[in-house]
């Protein structure tokens, strides 16, 4: 093989290991941050910057540190963040109250009723896994960011069943590989989750100034 098929060969490698590295230590650094808000109140500022670090990597293709910036931004969002899960949380808990009392119902509830309560779980599920992606790129408050979400789901509703999918299949992928969640869960899926919602928006710009 020509020393400059080696070279080359030699160059990409290199570069796809620093790109998996960088995934995996932003993914280490997702995890420690909401370790280090305790799990309970860590999750959602921590969750936030990861998204911000991801969409910035994908707006920018420069390797420029990102442990500082991710800090920055995880104390600067932590109430915010952290109204917006707890929000999540609670509506979350409301409807996990109503299904324990429809199961109780012991097949007594109205059809219509059972029908409409599912409606409302199958939207909660589609803001769980597109409210980041959407925060990130309107930077709105917190009634703001609900709003913007739930207008992108009903305008989009095929890219937000998307996000689902692609929710479950990292999920299901990190049960079946345990290493997975640790090193790339979160990073690999924030990043997935934002390029297509980048890509969405891009394309619906398009087609206004058509």
């Amino acid at each position: 093989m020509p020393r400059e098929e080696e070279n080359m060969i030699t160059a990409k490698l290199e570069e796809a290991l620093r790109f998996i590295s960088r995934f995996a230590l932003l993914n280490l650094v997702w995890i420690g941050f909401t370790a280090a808000g305790l799990g309970i109140l860590g999750l959602f500022p921590a969750t936030y910057a990861l998204f911000v670090t991801v969409q910035q990597w994908i707006r920018s293709r420069e390797e420029s540190p990102f442990v500082k910036p991710f800090f920055k931004v995880y104390k600067a969002s932590f109430v915010r963040a952290n109204a917006v899960g707890w929000v999540l949380v609670l509506i979350g808990g409301l409807l996990y109250l109503n299904f324990r009392l429809i199961e109780g119902a012991a097949g007594t509830t109205p059809l219509p009723v059972v029908i409409a309560f599912l409606i409302i779980v199958f939207i909660y599920g589609l803001v769980l896994v597109t409210i980041y992606p959407v925060w990130v790129y309107y930077q709105g408050g917190v009634r703001n960011t609900f709003i913007n979400t739930l207008r992108f789901i009903f305008g989009r509703l095929h890219v937000a069943v998307l996000f689902g999918a692609v929710v479950w299949g990292t999920i299901y992928l990190s049960l079946s590989f345990p290493a997975f969640i640790v090193f790339f869960s979160g990073s690999v899926l924030a990043y997935i989750l934002m390029w297509f919602f980048n890509r969405t928006i891009e394309r619906l710009k398009m087609k206004q100034h058509a």
